[in-house]
């Protein structure tokens, strides 16, 4: 899906989290041979390290005016680049870009994936904001072009945290500038169903503990900083969880 972006300008940074190098590079070999132009560039990690340490590793020392983490298991329609860097662009103050999100269900079995439902993915404007965002992960990071400055201003991905780096770090980014909506579906949240086989799943579906955790491990970190402006950061993030969860199960009676 990087590969067929109508915007060209983009190089793709590849994180091996400690898997076979050859079998990365034979497949990095197989899509310069389709795409002679594309720029990959491939970073081999021996060990495995978290999500959050593997994208910092490919950050560092990046020059480029934008930034993207693109998780292996999801992927964009062709104009999601384009689309993205325009608005970033016409809008020099915004911190990033999020577009709409289609969620792919799939099965995955015997090495072989499928798609089994398709679904608009619950996104807008004010779920962009700070106090939008504070009390859950509102969107996957496929759908979100961030400007490179930000990992001067706001620092990198929190590489102690196993999961939910991308929602910690949203809620610092989304302090240093707006995030622009482009009420558009560029992006697809893919999703494994209950019956894949289990080495297949992703992050998400196998491990609704670990993000629940991860979650009140954070609130309780925030509870304990000093309050901003009368407001502290874990209490509000709380209270909006509550208000979420209201919402989601309002939304899910009506679909009912």
């Amino acid at each position: 899906s990087v590969q067929n972006q109508s915007f060209v300008d983009w190089q793709l940074v590849v994180v091996n989290n400690g898997g076979d190098p050859k079998l990365v590079d034979a497949a990095v070999k197989v899509a310069l041979k389709a795409n002679p132009s594309s720029s990959i560039r491939v970073i081999h990690l021996d060990d495995r390290c978290g999500m959050e340490e593997a994208s910092n590793r490919a950050l560092a020392g990046c020059d480029s005016e934008f930034f993207v983490i693109h998780d292996d298991d999801d992927s964009w329609r062709e104009g999601f680049l384009a689309t993205a860097v325009e608005a970033a662009r016409a809008n020099a103050s915004a911190a990033a870009v999020v577009t709409g999100v289609t969620k792919i269900q799939e099965t995955y079995r015997g090495g072989k994936v499928w798609p089994v439902a398709y679904e608009n993915f619950y996104l807008d404007e004010g779920r962009l904001t700070y106090r939008g965002m504070i009390g859950n992960n509102t969107f996957p990071p496929i759908a979100a072009l961030f400007r490179t400055r930000l990992l001067t201003d706001v620092g990198m991905f929190d590489a102690s945290l196993p999961v939910l780096g991308d929602w910690e770090f949203n809620l610092r980014a989304v302090n240093a500038g707006g995030f622009v909506f482009v009420n558009e579906r560029l992006a697809n949240y893919h999703t494994r169903t209950p019956d894949s086989d289990r080495a297949s799943g992703n992050s998400i579906t196998l491990g609704e503990d670990l993000h629940r955790d991860v979650k009140l491990r954070l609130q309780n970190r925030w509870l304990s900083e000093p309050a901003v402006n009368g407001m502290n950061k874990g209490a509000l993030s709380i209270s909006a969880q509550l208000v979420l969860d209201l919402d989601e199960l309002r939304r899910e009676g009506i679909r009912a």
